[in-house]
């Protein structure tokens, strides 16, 4: 007698054990979803402009046409906006995540504000235009 007792206890432990194994993986994954819908996104968006912004403060920092675009290098050469160095202050006032994946900002750069307009290509960032505002 003791026997089956010690057999349908140890398969009642079992299956409790199993039971609670299976409702935390459910837990888990229901909070696992929640966060892949909510959060993700989110934070690859915030990782997405944070890498276009460093791209700008390169860019502002050093004003080297490295960073250009074809578009932005027929601006320069048509006289649209210069590259003089020795910039040292700048201020991102603005930014703007565009339809098509883009970013634009709005920097006041010495007492001019211009709106640099950065596209990502082929997983990194450029700058596409500048046009000084006002």
């Amino acid at each position: 007698m003791s026997e089956g007792l010690d057999k349908k206890g140890i398969i009642k432990a079992i299956s409790i054990a199993l039971t609670a194994a299976i409702l935390g993986i459910v837990v888990l994954g229901w909070q696992y979803n929640n966060l892949a819908k909510k959060q993700f996104p989110a934070l690859e968006g915030k990782i997405e402009q944070n890498s276009a912004q460093d791209v700008l403060r390169r860019f502002l920092e050093t004003r080297a046409d490295i960073f250009l675009t074809e578009r932005a290098v027929e601006q320069k050469s048509k006289g649209e906006f210069t590259l003089e160095e020795g910039i040292k202050y700048y201020e991102i006032l603005k930014t703007d995540r565009l339809a098509d994946g883009s970013y634009k900002f709005n920097v006041k750069v010495g007492n001019f504000i211009e709106i640099i307009t950065i596209t990502k290509i082929l997983g990194s960032y450029y700058i596409d235009s500048i046009e000084t505002a006002g």
